[in-house]
């Protein structure tokens, strides 16, 4: 991702609501350094109508370039919508955003990097030990930060409920489980394994 994050700010330098005359500044990190790349004027406050509010934002758009995070004091509106549509990370800060900006870059890029992890996540794969036995690994999902979830992985196999014995591996046994197995008059049992994981095993009484 591009080293660059911009601030609207007032006359002060402080971070500016876009509702006020402010000015965009677009900063670049360049050798461990944080300089002044190129900056223009916003002014919304006076806009003649919603079309003319728009022909601003997109003027003020196109000095972002590759820029993709915008930092200000509060951002509403059709501003707001416009700043969004075009993929621009939005936060809202108080001060001196020049303060912020490793912060706020360490934060960006670690997001990224957690969605590209998300993305490359596999769906667990259930695997058939016979008669009626299955086992499943939410491990890796309990271990990440966001997209799957263990309900979204467990809840449609428990609903099918085409199993005698399910043993699930896990960091810790999601809180909802317990309640599912209970309405559903099924037994659960719990045993940690070596390491920091738990097998949560499911028996469907009758089968």
């Amino acid at each position: 991702m591009a080293r660059e994050i911009g601030a609207f700010v007032d006359e002060t330098g402080r971070a500016a609501a876009l509702s006020q005359p402010c000015s965009l500044r677009i900063f670049r990190r360049d050798r461990g350094q944080w300089r002044l790349d190129r900056s223009a004027p916003l002014n919304l406050a006076d806009a003649s109508g919603l079309a003319d509010l728009r022909r601003r934002m997109a003027e003020i758009i196109a000095v972002f370039g590759d820029c993709k995070t915008a930092l200000a004091a509060a951002f509403q509106g059709a501003a707001l919508h416009e700043l969004e549509k075009a993929g621009i990370e939005l936060w809202e800060v108080e001060g001196d955003p020049e303060a912020l900006l490793d912060t706020i870059l360490f934060e960006a890029e670690k997001a990224v990097q957690e969605a590209e992890k998300e993305a490359t996540l596999p769906f667990p794969v259930l695997e058939n030990l016979g008669e009626g036995r299955y086992s499943l690994s939410i491990a890796e999902v309990q271990h990440s930060s966001g997209g799957l979830t263990s309900k979204q992985v467990l809840l449609p196999i428990l609903q099918q409920g085409s199993f005698r014995e399910l043993s699930v591996i896990c960091t810790h046994v999601p809180p909802w489980l317990e309640a599912e197995a209970n309405s559903r008059d099924w037994r659960l049992r719990t045993e940690k394994t070596s390491g920091a994981q738990f097998i949560a095993t499911i028996e469907v009484n009758g089968k």
